[in-house]
């Protein structure tokens, strides 16, 4: 095996590891009953957390406990799948719509 060979596989592993180090997937912490939002109406409110180890994300969401789980794994699992692909389901980019023309 050459030396430029090892290097190369080096450098591979080496970017691997950087990468699976970086993913840190979303996962549904906490699910508790909580009161209904300033405004709202209602006694079946839950406070969901989301937690990656890096960022904590929650909210808030009116049903039963199952619910609210349910909804909140989707979440999480939209997230995660947001992180490995690089692409959003909310705000495609580098996509223009058809009839877009170009005014520069």
């Amino acid at each position: 095996m050459t030396q430029e060979t090892t290097e190369a596989r080096k450098s591979s592993a080496s970017a691997a590891n950087l990468q699976q180090s970086k993913l840190r997937p979303f996962k549904v912490a906490s699910v508790e009953k909580t009161d209904a939002p300033d405004g709202s109406d209602g006694q079946d409110w839950y406070r969901y957390v989301l937690d990656s180890g890096r960022s904590t994300i929650s909210g808030q969401r009116r049903g039963s406990r199952k619910d609210v789980l349910a909804y909140a794994s989707q979440c999480a699992e939209q997230l995660n799948a947001r992180g490995l692909t690089g692409q959003s389901i909310w705000s495609p980019r580098g996509r223009k719509p058809a009839n877009a023309t170009n005014n520069g």
